[in-house]
């Protein structure tokens, strides 16, 4: 039986050579990739309830699955009762992938087309964009671009993004085991004290923007996880991506040594509706890989600071300045830069969460404005009720 016998709607008329310069869609026909984002629940899972806990949701609808690998998340829809699912894979996975959906796939709901999201055509636009483009620290591989420019040329004009939001998140963290390992080796070597070729190393991986993929506990964090950015993935724009850059101050919650920053992100499948009725039934679900969320393949992003002296104590305020850019000869990688600041003489973002008494000042006055707002709002609203009882 041939091909297009058993599914006669894999017809592909997008059908061309995908050029491939940096080697990125090539690198995703290496099935242990696959095996490993399979293997990840967390991830896998947090895709599997959100498509199928918003089944009344998804019926009926037509879905877009960027970046298909397998059709996991396009098999999902099709189990939720998509109509029509668009499974787009650039990479030479696309065989394999054909050929997972002519198992799966016995009334043809699946098409798979081989390009790049953001340069096939479709016969009509679609209700939902799936994918699962997330890197390490949210941005890496920059795989984001693709999705901003296919949803802008395929999604409807009230089509909802899966996942919906994304956030990266930093905290400054302790790593004994990493200094101990390749810091405090050069110590003593042989007897002999090598410490300037740890600075080196610290040194060259901050200039080079090279950070560190690692599994980081909770109690490795020495301060609150806070929000370095946040997208609507409904309605960010390609220049919100090509650089993020944050500055932060923040107080330590215990003594320790300031050995880095850990960055993670968090994903959200909640969609703002402005029916009413569709945003209550719909059953939110988020995928956090934070170090106080299960491991995932992501694992944590640090970058090590060399310091001197990396102690501190119990609410102790630190600042950095964060940068990620993209890179000018491969758009796919990000540079990462960091530099860390002066509480005393640098300036303070406004808000602030830091507990510098200046700081904590703001941050009082704008609560207190904040609640002053709401009484006055409540006064509005009982006496336009007033009038409506006297009338």
């Amino acid at each position: 039986m041939s091909e297009m016998e058993l599914n006669g709607n894999d017809k592909d008329i997008n059908e061309k050579k995908v050029e491939d310069k940096d080697g990125y869609f090539s690198s995703y026909n290496d099935l242990e990739v696959h095996k490993l984002m399979l293997q990840d629940k967390p991830r896998t899972e947090a895709y599997e309830k959100a498509i199928l806990q918003n089944k009344d949701f998804l019926k009926g609808k037509t879905v877009m699955d960027i970046g298909a690998g397998t059709g996991i998340l396009s098999l999902f829809a099709m189990k939720a009762g998509a109509t029509k699912v668009y499974a787009v894979e650039a990479s030479p996975m696309v065989d394999l992938l054909r050929e997972i959906v002519q198992w799966n796939d016995e009334t043809g709901v699946i098409e798979v087309i081989h390009g790049k999201a953001e340069e096939i055509n479709l016969p009509v636009k679609v209700d939902v964009i799936i994918s699962e483009w997330m890197g390490f620290y949210l941005l890496h591989e920059s795989m984001l671009d693709s999705v901003i420019k296919a949803r802008d040329k395929h999604l409807q004009d009230d089509g909802v993004m899966f996942p919906s939001h994304a956030s990266i998140y930093g905290a400054a963290v302790q790593l004994d085991g990493y200094m101990q390992e390749n810091v405090n080796f050069w110590e003593s070597v042989y007897g002999f004290n090598m410490n300037p070729v740890a600075q080196k190393v610290l040194e060259s991986k901050l200039s080079g923007g090279q950070p560190e993929i690692m599994s980081i506990s909770e109690d490795q964090l020495l301060s609150d996880p806070c929000i370095i950015t946040e997208f609507d993935l409904r309605w960010v724009q390609l220049d919100e991506v090509v650089a993020v850059r944050d500055r932060k101050f923040v107080s330590v919650n215990r003594d320790g040594k300031f050995h880095g920053i850990a960055l993670w992100f968090k994903t959200d499948f909640k969609p703002i509706f402005y029916d009413e009725d569709v945003s209550d039934s719909f059953t939110s679900v988020a995928l956090d890989t934070g170090p106080n969320s299960l491991c995932t393949h992501w694992k944590q992003t640090v970058i090590v600071v060399p310091r001197v002296n990396p102690d501190v104590e119990r609410d102790e305020v630190v600042g950095w300045e964060l940068s990620m850019e993209q890179s000018q000869e491969n758009p796919r990688h990000y540079q990462l830069g960091l530099s860390l600041l002066d509480p005393a003489s640098d300036e303070h973002p406004m808000p602030c969460s830091c507990k510098m008494a200046r700081c904590a000042l703001f941050a009082a006055l704008m609560e207190k404005e904040e609640a002053d707002l709401e009484d006055l709002e409540d006064m509005s609203c009982q006496a336009v009720d007033n009038r409506d009882d006297v009338s």
